[in-house]
């Protein structure tokens, strides 16, 4: 591997995304860079820490283009360990410290992490399988100005690797998906000419979780100059809180999921904020579309729709949200698209194609797996210029005025609330424990409270749904855990021996939780508030009957549901409860104890 004097004999002028940000320092060195409620670092501070940690871990060894893993909670040291990692010329990977330990560890694996860059108090699972360096950031002070700026590598080159970020895996393991320093300057200047032409100095909400590809199109806006506004988990999952964030804040920009978004439209209309709302992740509804396009043009809120995959740098295509129906739009500057039959022929418009992305914005592939890679990206042999087309699976068709429009998927991959997921990484994952004895996953819609994954499971022996559930977060991302399981005799099989998914039933009203009728297996309701909130949640959660020792999240709720549940009991009661409330107090019995506490204390 190189050293990183090598690679300054190698290297001309820096071009890669840190040197964007160092010009901004240059040019309005005390603009705030970040923002964490009363936190505020500037573009100065952002780039001294960077250079004086970047400094540290070349001189301690760090090899040229290293992967380093950023095993942090989201805030304002994940932003300056990634910075730093830019400045050193090193991919970042991120690694939610949310996740389960067998799934960090495959992920260290297959990146190559050599080293782990945390904060104070925040230390890794012990048995990770690697040998890992660490820095810790809050040992580097504000104010410590007798260590310079400047980092002695040389900067990155547009082909260096910028991040290695994971998607969902047919396997049971996450693929490592390789994005260049040029990959995401393509993003930046696409975006700039497509959709933020003409647009000043922006305050931009993170509101993505850092291992996801929307993050990258959030904090690449330090490239330009613009303020991130970090938005916290617990404000994510609180429309209200979230609201007051953007107006205390003075947020211009915010990136989301529909799923997300719908739960924000009441708070947004109802402070008229005039945002510039950028949507992806997965298919807007048309409803939400028309909501919308209402809301533009009553008080002049801008949103597009966004769409593109974790292998070709976060977005490829761009629509304004305005009138008709829901449309992908074309694509960005630098990157081409194609419609393509299984003979990798254009279809005509109006037929139905897989959607296949070629040009700048095109990654390097899966790290570590060549055969994978090569299935995947495929030799442009219309632009013949050498570059490669990533085959996206997504089906479209591409209408008269040359909006592509997303029609569904030729595999088994899925959307969940924005998450991209693999089903077969699900039965792979839930198959591997020893109290299955098989499995089968399906994306349903007809749940309540919305579409969600079903497992149906044969065991071994019989289990409770709570300590399955413990079982099924050891191995899988909260994200991708099921909302219903659907415990069976034995799985239908086709006549080739092969599941038979469409002969899986539908999951009854009560399959996933037991009960004993209504007030539960404990009894009568003990209060009037907690037959209120069985009634609610049974509502919301699809359930006939809901008892008293029943856990929320056991019942296939999440921290969505939670926001539409407390706003739904604030409708009946008015009571304003924080969704803190919710996750300290899942259990019924315990939320009403919780709430009728709070409703004492401030009456």
């Amino acid at each position: 591997m190189d050293t990183y004097s090598e690679k300054s004999e190698q290297h001309e002028e820096p071009v890669g995304l840190y040197a964007r940000i160092a010009a901004v320092a240059a040019e309005h060195p005390d603009r705030p860079a970040v923002v964490a409620g009363p936190e505020v670092l500037t573009f100065r501070e952002l780039t001294m820490l960077a250079g004086t940690l970047g400094e540290r871990l070349v001189r301690s060894g760090l090899p040229w283009q290293s992967p380093i893993g950023l095993y942090m909670p989201h805030g304002i040291p994940m932003v300056v360990g990634l910075v730093t990692a830019l400045a050193v010329g090193s991919p970042y990977v991120p690694l939610d410290p949310a996740l389960p330990a067998q799934r960090l560890r495959s992920m260290v694996e297959d990146a190559d992490v050599g080293w782990v860059m945390t904060e104070e108090g925040q230390s890794g699972p012990g048995d990770w399988s690697v040998t890992y360096g660490e820095v810790v950031l809050s040992a580097v002070g504000r104010g410590d100005t007798d260590v310079s700026a400047a980092c002695s590598a040389p900067g990155a080159r547009p082909d260096d690797l910028a991040y290695v970020m994971f998607t969902s895996g047919t396997s049971g393991r996450p693929k490592a998906v390789e994005i260049t320093h040029g990959n995401v300057l393509n993003l930046l200047d696409g975006l700039s000419v497509n959709v933020w032409a003409g647009v000043p100095h922006s305050r931009v909400a993170w509101n993505a979780n850092p291992s996801f590809d929307a993050s990258v199109q959030q904090w690449i806006r330090l490239c330009r100059g613009d303020t991130l506004v970090l938005v916290g988990e617990e404000c994510r999952k609180d429309p209200a809180a979230m609201a007051n964030l953007l107006v205390e804040h003075q947020v211009t920009d915010l990136d989301v999921v529909p799923s997300h978004l719908a739960h924000l439209l009441d708070e947004l209309n109802s402070q008229k904020l005039p945002l510039r709302l950028f949507v992806g992740g997965e298919a807007p509804t048309r409803e939400l579309w028309m909501a919308l396009d209402g809301m533009t043009r009553e008080y002049g809120l801008i949103a597009w729709n966004l769409y593109g995959p974790t292998e070709c740098a976060v977005d490829s295509t761009a629509a304004r949200i305005v009138g008709g129906s829901p449309t992908l739009g074309g694509p960005i500057a630098g990157v081409r698209t194609y419609v393509l039959d299984e003979q990798l022929r254009p279809v005509p418009d109006g037929a139905i194609g897989e959607l296949y992305i070629a040009g700048a914005g095109v990654g390097r592939g899966y790290r570590g797996q060549p055969g994978r890679t090569a299935g995947a990206f495929l030799p442009d042999v219309f632009a013949g210029d050498g570059g490669r087309m990533y085959r996206t699976g997504d089906l479209v068709r591409r209408r008269g005025d040359r909006d592509l429009v997303f029609v569904g998927r030729r595999d088994r991959q899925v959307k969940v609330r924005g998450h991209r997921i693999e089903l077969d990484d699900v039965e792979a994952a839930l198959g591997a424990l020893p109290i299955i004895v098989d499995v089968a996953a399906v994306l349903r819609t007809d749940l309540l409270p919305g579409p969600g994954i079903v497992a149906y499971v044969v065991l071994t022996e019989q289990m409770a749904q709570k300590e399955l559930r413990q079982q099924f977060a050891e191995v899988l991302p909260g994200y991708m855990l099921p909302a219903s399981i659907v415990p069976m005799d034995a799985l239908p099989l086709q006549p080739s021996g092969k599941t038979d998914y469409q002969g899986l039933p539908a999951p009854t009203a009560r399959a996933n939780v037991p009960t004993s009728g209504p007030g539960g297996r404990l009894g009568a309701y003990a209060s009037d508030t907690e037959e209120l909130l069985a009634a609610l949640w049974g509502e919301i959660l699809g359930h006939e009957h809901v008892a008293a020792d029943d856990d929320f999240f056991d019942l296939g709720g999440d921290s969505l549901i939670v926001s539409r549940m407390l706003n739904r009991f604030r409708e009946m009661s008015g009571a304003r409860v924080k969704p803190r409330v919710m996750f300290d107090n899942p259990v019924l019995r315990d939320f009403a104890k919780a709430v009728q506490e709070l409703l004492r204390t401030h009456s």
